[in-house]
């Protein structure tokens, strides 16, 4: 029973090691979480940061090709072509060019987990104490025993005076 005490508690102490790792440790379930929270943000960001880009591109095409939009820009910048009048009106609001947002830096956050150390301390104190309650138990019942045999003697007594 002894053999199998010491089996049962190393297989208990083994099996908390082993889910502590996988659901707390370096490459575990909690680990693999954040890692995804952070891959999100920054798909988020980078589909931002890629929708400035598009319409940046639609707007140096059009102030490359397309002659009224290079007329509309002049005229805010008070360009006027030959025969034409400026008529300006106050008390309305100005539109104002639109600012683009380049974003933010981002910077890749370091993963929280239990370290190596504390996932084999808790499969060492659960061995331990399915060891003790396996010897417990075996005690309880009566299922350890004591020699209570005398020692057997490995040398002869030699009684009396020896002859020369």
């Amino acid at each position: 029973m002894i053999k199998c005490r010491v089996l049962v508690a190393a297989v208990v102490g083994t099996l908390f090691y082993v889910c502590i790792s996988i659901l707390c440790g370096r490459n575990s379930l909690w680990a693999e979480s954040q890692l995804n929270e952070q891959k999100r943000i920054l798909s988020l960001h980078a589909a931002t940061i890629e929708q400035t880009r598009e319409e940046l591109l639609l707007e140096k095409v059009a102030l490359e090709k397309d002659m009224d939009v290079i007329a509309a820009y002049a005229r805010k910048l008070s360009y006027i072509r030959e025969g034409e009048k400026i008529v300006k009106i106050s008390g309305l609001a100005v539109h104002e060019n639109q600012i683009y947002d380049p974003g933010s830096v981002l910077f890749h956050e370091d993963v929280k987990y239990f370290p190596e150390w504390f996932c084999k301390s808790v499969g060492l104190a659960f061995f331990l104490l399915a060891y003790c309650i396996l010897f417990l138990f075996d005690a309880e019942k009566g299922l350890l025993q004591r020699n209570s045999r005398p020692r057997k003697r490995f040398y002869d007594e030699i009684h009396g005076m020896p002859s020369v």
